[in-house]
């Protein structure tokens, strides 16, 4: 499904050009929407597939939307001659995140996790 999103979305990157601001917004949303109806997709197992297989159609959108935008703003930012310099602190800082936040919700979830394992769920009735 994040190919087919990827092949949809590739199909507006002309548009992407005039507003880069509005695309990038667009971007992050959607791959906020899209990893929401992934880690949501749990809750409801009868419809598991089609729910985890639309949060992924939406981060594939996502993801051509953020990297065709991503040249435009740089270029916005740049002074004479920069542009590579510019780029290249940006993909260390997009690099960092992708690292420390995984590392981040491990921590967080095996903190969360620990606390509560062994306990049952309460019952309707204890409620």
């Amino acid at each position: 499904m994040q190919h087919v999103g990827k092949l949809i979305c590739s199909n507006l990157g002309a548009r992407m050009d005039s507003e880069p601001k509005h695309w990038r917004i667009l971007a992050d949303v959607l791959y906020d929407l899209g990893t929401g109806l992934e880690v949501l997709s749990p809750l409801c197992p009868h419809l598991f597939l089609e729910v985890a297989g639309l949060g992924n159609f939406a981060k594939g959108m996502a993801v051509v939307a953020a990297r065709a935008t991503r040249l435009p703003i740089y270029s916005s930012f740049a002074k004479e001659g920069n542009l590579s310099d510019l780029f290249a602190k940006g993909e260390a800082i997009s690099t960092l995140f992708n690292v420390l936040g995984p590392g981040v919700g491990i921590q967080l979830a095996s903190t969360v996790c620990s606390s509560m394992q062994g306990k049952p769920f309460p019952k309707v009735a204890d409620v």
